[in-house]
């Protein structure tokens, strides 16, 4: 089975390197969501779903944050070859979000230069932020056929209670926290994310 990872805004296909590096025994590759000419969540939605409904062989969507929200919004697109998810850091409703709209705001105001030393794009960032404002994954939750991990840090509290409802949400579901845990788990726990993501993938042998 092969695994498919989706990274976070702010975040490159590179991101995932750690955790591939830990799943070596799992045929891998890491989409670069946001190439040149790619500057909109929406472009780089269907340029991923054209992308995998070409998929020959079965696959897992892993992602995290942004490319959480985008595998959980694919899981309701028609990809054959689909077979789970693995989600991340995964918010489930931003429209109405005090906290998500005051991050914007902040990325409004930082200068350039704040961004590009974290190496990203400012105008990305905001451009993207401000399409995710009307975000709500709700429906789409309710509905999703797949199993389904769930994996958040206990640090990142804005993404817990939505992680908590997500699970309560996808019939077919397993939520774990990973203690100390900051939101970029890939980056910062890749062991901790890679031992768990195996015992579920282990499950669907």
């Amino acid at each position: 089975m092969k695994l498919v990872f989706l990274h976070g805004l702010g975040q490159s296909a590179e991101s995932w390197k750690e955790v591939r590096s830990q799943l070596t025994d799992y045929p891998s590759e890491a989409i670069e969501l946001f190439p040149s000419g790619v500057s909109s969540y929406q472009k780089a939605k269907e340029r991923v779903y054209q992308y995998l409904a070409q998929e020959t062989e079965p696959f897992v969507l892993v992602g995290l944050s942004l490319g959480a929200a985008l595998a959980l919004e694919l899981s309701s697109y028609d990809l054959p070859n689909l077979q789970a998810l693995v989600l991340s850091g995964c918010p489930l409703k931003l429209s109405g979000n005090i906290l998500f709209y005051l991050q914007l705001l902040i990325f409004k105001l930082l200068p350039k230069r704040v961004f590009e030393k974290q190496g990203a794009d400012k105008v990305l960032m905001v451009g993207v932020s401000e399409e995710l404002k009307t975000l709500d994954l709700t429906a789409i939750a309710g509905i999703c056929p797949y199993p389904t991990l769930l994996i958040c840090g206990s640090k990142d509290k804005p993404n817990l209670s939505s992680m908590r409802s997500l699970y309560k949400l996808i019939l077919e579901s397993q939520f774990q926290i990973i203690p100390d845990g900051p939101h970029v788990l890939n980056k910062e726990k890749p062991k901790e994310f890679a031992e768990i993501t195996r015992s579920f993938l282990e499950l669907l042998k």
